[in-house]
C-alpha cells in the first residue's frame, strides 16, 4: 500500500505587504485539506509555465477565492461594476487547470475557483449579478463566513449529490460575479433559488474530475457536509497516486 500523504496545491492570491508583492491565502483552506488527510503546499502566483511543474508534484489542486476575473480572458470588455482584477494571476491559474485536465489532475474549485475553472475550459462569466440579473436574491452576505445564508439546489444526477446526499443544502456567499455559458464539457450540478449557477463538475467525472462549487466550504465550520466534499476530493486525488 503507497503510505505516502497527498499533496494538495492551493492557488492562492498576492498582495503588497510592507512594500513587497506577497503570498495571501486564508489558512481555513489548509486547515480543511490537513483533516481530510491531505498535505496543503500553497501556489504563489507564477509564470504560466510554471503550471506544469506543479502538476508534476501535486497529486490534486485547489483553485480558492479571490479578485474578478480579468473579461479579457473570455474575450469580453469590463463591465462597470467588475472590481479589482489580477491578469497574471488568472493565466497562471487558467494553465494549472489545463495542465490538470491534461494530466488527470482533480481539481476543486471554489468561489472564483470555480469561475476560473469554466473560464480555462472555454465557458464565460456574469460579470455583476445585481445589475444583470433580475430579481437576484443577495449573493454577497453580510453575516459572518462560517453562517449559512441562501439555499441551493442540487441535481440528483451529480457527483455533488452522491457526496453531500442532499436535494438542497443552505450555503455562505461571497461573491458578485457567476458563471454564464459553460465551458464544453462541463455540467451544472447546483443553482440559487433565482437561478444563479451554485455548483459545475466535469460530465466525465471518471475521465477527469473537476468539481466547482460557488460557496466556501473550507469556511463553514465544523459542517461534516462540507467535509465530505474535502474527503471525496482527497479520495479522488489517492485514486491517482
Amino acid at each position: 500500500m503507497n503510505m505516502k500523504k497527498t499533496v494538495i496545491g492551493i492557488a492562492s492570491s498576492s498582495v503588497k505587504y510592507n512594500g513587497q508583492e506577497s503570498s495571501i491565502l486564508p489558512i481555513s483552506y489548509c486547515e480543511a485539506i490537513t483533516k481530510a488527510g491531505g498535505i496543503p503546499v500553497i501556489l504563489a502566483v507564477a509564470k504560466q509555465e510554471m503550471a506544469e511543474h506543479w502538476i508534476s508534484i501535486c497529486d490534486g489542486i485547489i483553485l480558492s477565492g479571490g479578485e474578478d476575473i480579468d473579461p479579457f480572458s473570455y474575450h469580453e470588455e469590463p463591465h462597470p461594476k467588475l472590481e479589482k482584477t489580477k491578469l497574471e494571476r488568472d493565466q497562471f491559474e487558467i494553465s494549472l487547470v489545463q495542465e490538470a485536465r491534461k494530466k488527470k489532475v482533480p481539481v476543486l474549485a471554489i468561489c472564483r475557483g470555480m469561475h476560473v475553472l469554466n473560464v480555462a475550459l472555454g465557458g464565460t462569466l456574469l460579470q455583476d449579478i445585481e445589475s444583470i440579473v433580475p430579481n437576484c436574491i443577495q449573493h454577497t452576505q453580510k453575516a459572518s463566513s462560517e453562517t449559512a445564508s441562501h439555499s441551493v439546489k442540487i441535481n440528483k444526477n451529480s457527483l455533488l449529490f452522491s457526496i453531500l446526499g442532499l436535494h438542497a443544502v443552505r450555503v455562505n456567499s461571497f461573491h458578485h460575479q457567476a458563471v454564464n455559458n459553460l465551458a464544453p464539457g462541463i455540467k451544472v450540478t447546483a443553482r440559487a433559488f433565482d437561478g444563479i449557477i451554485e455548483a459545475i463538475e466535469a460530465m466525465n467525472m471518471e475521465e477527469n474530475w473537476l468539481l466547482g462549487v460557488q460557496w466556501h466550504p473550507e469556511e463553514m465550520g465544523d459542517n461534516f457536509q462540507m467535509d465530505r466534499l474535502f474527503a471525496e476530493f482527497i479520495k479522488a486525488c489517492n485514486q491517482g497516486k
